[in-house]
């Protein structure tokens, strides 16, 4: 399957440009709205990269196992005082699969969270985990905040690339609050105008914000803000490259 964009023309200058659309889109949204939200809620942050290896192939593997060690991992922090976010990937290791004719699954989690020395050993992730290996790696030094994006793409693994989402439920994430996937410009505008306790409780689309309210019959959405675009949106297509 190849990749999709959604595929864009300026007003003015006829220059197009393709956005990365379906699975691989929806990652990097996720990465944004991650960067995003600690940006705005999580002032000194600390980020690590959790790899969970099988000791056996196997095909029966899904999500459920994944969620028990990240439930684990948030009582854990939780009780610490600390906020959890990650992006979970589920890698197949294509290579064993065409040797042996079974699915060798690894998951990649950026694990970002607010205290020190509060998280899991890895001994204590394995008990959760229950079915191979842990191994955890962190950075020697706390990473600035642009170089989150960069720490993703070097320690994620394979998942960070197409391939691997290119496969129902290929990754998992945090659940954050649809105003961070507002452009950096779009999110300081609201959080400027409504305050960031206001403006979390928005719907949005990349372009509008609506405020979503009980009229005491249904819930009604009221545009509150709608930010210009150079840009027409020319629908979705194959790789143009």
């Amino acid at each position: 399957m190849p990749l999709k964009f959604r595929c864009f023309r300026h007003r003015e200058s006829d220059k197009v440009c393709y956005v990365p659309a379906g699975r691989y889109g929806n990652f990097l949204n996720s990465v944004k709205k991650l960067i995003s939200y600690v940006r705005y809620n999580i002032p000194k942050y600390y980020v690590l990269h959790l790899g969970l290896t099988l000791k056996e192939a196997s095909p029966e593997i899904d999500f459920k196992h994944l969620h028990r060690v990240l439930q684990f991992i948030a009582a854990r922090l939780k009780r610490s005082g600390s906020d959890f976010k990650y992006i979970a990937v589920k890698e197949i290791q294509k290579e064993r699969l065409e040797q042996y004719g079974e699915d060798a699954v690894h998951y990649h989690i950026l694990c970002v969270y607010s205290k020190p020395y509060v998280f899991p050993h890895a001994e204590e992730i394995a008990k959760s985990w229950n079915l191979g290996n842990v191994k955890i790696t962190a950075p020697k030094i706390r990473i600035k905040f642009k170089g989150i994006v960069g720490y993703i793409g070097k320690y994620i693994g394979k998942g960070y690339e197409y391939e691997t989402l290119n496969f129902k439920k290929s990754f998992t994430a945090s659940q954050i609050k649809q105003i961070y996937k507002l452009s950096r410009e779009r999110l300081e505008s609201v959080m400027s105008d409504y305050g960031k306790e206001k403006a979390e409780t928005f719907k949005c689309t990349y372009r509008k914000v609506y405020e979503v309210f009980d009229n005491g019959f249904r819930l009604v959405r009221r545009l509150v803000k709608e930010f210009s675009s150079e840009w027409l949106f020319e629908g979705v297509c194959d790789e143009p490259f």
